[in-house]
């Protein structure tokens, strides 16, 4: 008896729900292309897409953009803005073949890169399980070699499996691939660095690095959630860039080491700038770029695209080459320190100047730039080893490498046909008439004759 009331009463609850379902309207996310593979519109698709008014309702910034339909067949639009707040816009089914007719004409590039953030995800942090997380646990949790072998090899395998399970619980989007793989390194040296300032020993300095670095590949999923492809790309770029600055500039005003000899037949060197010192302003300024480096993609007044930071590297590393170029023989420890720093700083602001303001670059751009770069450095070495077969001049080398990176990174530039600047932003100089009215009326508030928009 008491199981025949069960079963009645699980019946019962079975229709009750079923009834509560129809009267319910159910979501679910649809593509945008006809592919039936990009699920998420990110502001750079939007923009390379053109999508207008009056199918595609969205105006100002927003980080996403997902489609869902509905069980009545029409189509809600789901826009995330960088407060964090969600919208929602009703599509109509012309609107939706309109929008996916226009996505499946953009080029590969343009759309493809979307598609694969989970298997990024996976790909990245497995790598830093290989270099980061697998050798700082291993060296936090012994001293011996079966306990650090045995460590690395649990945590290097178990980085795998634990991105795959949390890319599968968590929709992981491109910036959020891009923010926790930088954070992953960057905040593994801030943990080793921190432990190192208080004195820690080593296994206490590994576990600091260990912490630091599952904690930072945690925080970027969390900070990119409201975050583009170019916030992410340019706060990490912030980061890396601002840290190596203070860390040159620390080195050209550090100056030659000073050595006595004690009375016991010792050498006692005194430098200007401590260890610590220097681990400490590298971590500060390493922090704060992050900051500096979103500010950077969201205030310009051009469009700054994931691609066009990405190619800033390779610009900077050519100005450090060129400033080697123009270094006498056996320089100085603090002379080359300063030189390849104002080098690398001039080269990121042509970079800034000729390819950021002027082109905007995809992210395959960026690769090509970068890598023909590098392969136009090594053929001009290679230039440089056969005139001068002993290498007796440095700056032979220097010099023809980094002739060679130019006509690389031109002839690169050149054939990757990146499209011109979309969103250069002209001043705009309003008349406002009124304020004349308003101030004659003696109304309270500030009534501006002539607006300068820039």
């Amino acid at each position: 008896m008491m199981l025949l009331r069960r079963l009645a009463l699980a019946g019962a609850l079975t229709l009750f729900a079923a009834s509560r379902g129809q009267s319910q309207v159910v979501e679910r996310p649809v593509s945008f292309d006809a592919a039936g593979q990009v699920m998420v519109m990110t502001p750079f698709i939007a923009e390379r897409a053109a999508l207008r008014a009056p199918w595609w309702p969205v105006s100002g910034e927003f980080t996403e953009a997902r489609l869902y339909t509905v069980n009545d067949s029409s189509y809600t639009l789901a826009v995330t803005r960088r407060t964090g707040v969600v919208e929602r816009y009703t599509l109509s089914p012309t609107d939706r073949d309109a929008i996916r007719a226009i996505i499946s004409k953009l080029p590969r590039e343009v759309v493809e890169p979307r598609r694969d953030s989970r298997n990024a995800f996976i790909r990245n942090q497995t790598l830093l399980g290989l270099i980061v997380y697998g050798p700082t646990f291993a060296n936090a949790i012994s001293d011996e070699a079966a306990g650090v072998t045995a460590g690395y090899l649990v945590v290097a395998g178990g980085t795998f499996f634990a991105a795959s399970e949390i890319s599968r619980r968590v929709f992981i989007t491109r910036p959020m691939t891009d923010l926790s793989t930088n954070l992953g390194h960057n905040a593994a040296l801030a943990g080793w660095a921190t432990m190192y300032l208080f004195g820690a020993s080593d296994r206490a300095q590994s576990a600091g690095a260990f912490v630091g670095g599952i904690g930072g590949a945690a925080l970027g999923i969390g900070w990119a959630r409201k975050m583009t492809e170019a916030d992410a790309i340019g706060a990490g770029f912030g980061a890396n860039i601002s840290a190596l600055i203070a860390w040159g500039s620390m080195e050209a005003f550090q100056g030659e080491e000073h050595c006595e000899q004690q009375p016991d037949f010792t050498l006692k060197c005194s430098e200007r700038i401590s260890d610590k010192t220097k681990v400490a302003l590298i971590l500060g300024t390493g922090l704060v770029g992050y900051p500096l480096g979103l500010l950077y993609p969201r205030n310009a007044r051009y469009n700054v695209t994931p691609g066009d930071i990405q190619t800033l590297y390779a610009t900077t590393g050519l100005g450090v080459l060129t400033a080697l170029t123009f270094l006498p023989e056996s320089p100085k420890q603090s002379t080359a320190a300063a030189a390849m720093t104002a080098g690398g700083v001039v080269g990121l602001m042509l970079g800034d100047a000729f390819l950021v303001r002027r082109y905007d670059h995809g992210r395959s751009d960026a690769s090509k730039v970068t890598l023909g770069t590098f392969a136009g450095s090594l053929m001009g070495a290679g230039v440089a080893a056969i005139i001068d077969t002993d290498l007796e001049s440095p700056q032979l080398v220097f010099g023809l490498a980094t002739a060679g990176g130019l006509i690389g990174l031109l002839a690169t530039e050149h054939y990757a046909d990146a499209g011109p600047d979309a969103g250069r932003r002209a001043p705009r100089l309003s008349f406002n008439p009124q304020s004349i009215l308003l101030a004659a009326a003696r109304t309270p508030g500030n009534h501006p004759l002539l607006t300068v928009r820039f």
